[in-house]
């Protein structure tokens, strides 16, 4: 296949266009907690503050995915797309463009699912990880020293539990990691025919694509269901 020559002044022009600007996003220090008695109170503080950083994080997934669209239309800004492609481990080049695909991952995380896997995963952010390495979704790392290592790692594994320096950070990764894993392609599809349907992003079908998230498989995905059929309104601040 024929090489496209990219010329260096344009690849610095694309990553500084869609490059993650130094953060100064919230921690989990800024997650007051204490003095909470009534459990809809401390739901309802949780995902207070929740919200706006996810709806920050999608947000910035619209944008990009709006200039997919306009690029697609117009059949310019290839530079762009190729690099957006590389980011979302499509295949891309001159004579093969899997648009389809690329757009089925270039896309949003329903609220509702985020926010409940960010509710399961923390203990309502009080765990150890997310006070410790404000990670707020469990993801976890392999190099030696990335991030904390758990208590009850067992004998033979490696892993730890991924250090992030915002809450910021770990929601954005956990964006990727749903919109890039194999694990997901479920979800992702999901996420596509409620799109293609014109419906509004089933958050507990596409919980359905969880199954691999979590050790537990389905009874995770029961616990994520649970929590948003439990608690609708006061995700979406009602």
């Amino acid at each position: 296949m024929e090489k496209l020559f990219v010329p260096i002044f344009l690849i610095a022009i694309v990553v500084a266009t869609v490059a993650i600007q130094p953060d100064t996003g919230k921690t989990a220090s800024d997650l007051v907690m204490s003095n909470i008695n009534d459990a809809n109170d401390k739901k309802k503080r949780f995902f207070d503050f929740m919200r706006p950083i996810i709806n920050e994080e999608n947000d910035k997934i619209l944008k990009l995915r709006k200039q997919l669209f306009a690029a697609k239309k117009h059949n310019n800004n290839k530079i762009f797309v190729a690099y957006m492609a590389k980011i979302y481990g499509v295949r891309w080049g001159q004579h093969k463009e899997n648009w389809d695909k690329l757009l089925e991952r270039v896309d949003t995380i329903a609220l509702e699912l985020s926010l409940a896997q960010s509710a399961n995963e923390t203990a309502w952010g009080q765990s150890r990880f997310a006070k410790q390495g404000n990670n707020f979704f469990g993801q976890w790392c392999y190099t030696k020293g990335c991030g904390i290592i758990p208590a009850k790692r067992s004998r033979g594994l490696t892993h730890e539990v991924t250090r992030f320096n915002s809450i910021n950070d770990s929601v954005r990764s956990y964006i990727k990691t749903i919109n890039t894993g194999r694990a997901y392609a479920l979800l992702r599809k999901i996420r596509r025919d409620n799109r293609i349907a014109g419906k509004h992003p089933d958050a507990k079908a596409q919980a359905g694509g969880l199954l691999h998230y979590s050790q537990r498989g389905e009874k995770y995905v029961k616990e994520i269901r649970a929590i948003i059929h439990a608690n609708k309104e006061l995700m979406l601040g009602k």
